[in-house]
């Protein structure tokens, strides 16, 4: 009975470990054990691992779905071993781990009353990712101008000269002893 055990447990777990194992050469009752101890022993470092992973996580090149997921997965993890995570811990992990293009959106997520939950701090994350994405395909593909409607068009009057004042060409913003034009004078 102790070979058919043994065997059972050296079909079903990784080489690495199992090699491992066999170098202790224990009966069944002694692989359950090491086994168990591997498992269960390191519970609480791993557990002090993973937190740390998930603390200091950072977006990279991955898309905010693949973020937002990313940070989901370590966080149900953690609350396997025992750490539950909260959800404004959730929020500010993402908000920090956030590449440089969401910068500016992170200070107004941090303000915002009431604070926002995860799931809507990935929804405005990933419309503000499709934003940007939109915008570098357009200029990309040579869009550079704005679109019409955000073109802004400034219409200046200037009184004429009073009588007895002669104009010497357009005003640039500058006084006619400058050279830039504008009332020379009595003439």
């Amino acid at each position: 009975m102790n070979y058919t055990v043994l065997t059972w447990i050296y079909c079903t777990i990784h080489a690495d470990l199992q090699q491992s194992m066999m170098n202790r050469k224990p009966n069944a009752h002694g692989a359950w054990i090491y086994l168990e101890n591997e498992f269960l022993g390191q519970h609480e470092s791993r557990a002090l691992l993973l937190s740390v992973e998930f603390r200091t996580a950072k977006q990279g090149s991955a898309s905010i779905t693949d973020f937002c997921r990313h940070l989901e997965t370590m966080a149900a993890t953690l609350s396997d071993f025992g750490d539950p995570i909260g959800d404004q811990t959730l929020v500010l992990t993402l908000l920090r781990g956030l590449n440089g293009k969401f910068w500016p959106m992170v200070s107004n997520l941090k303000m915002q009353q009431p604070f926002p939950t995860f799931e809507e701090a990935c929804t405005l994350h990933l419309l503000e990712e499709i934003d940007i994405d939109d915008v570098a395909a357009s200029e990309a593909a040579g869009e550079s101008d704005p679109p019409a409607s955000s073109a802004t068009t400034a219409l200046v009057t200037a009184p004429r000269p009073p009588a007895g004042y002669s104009y010497t060409g357009q005003c640039q913003g500058g006084h006619a002893d400058h050279g830039q034009g504008g009332y020379a004078g009595p003439s």
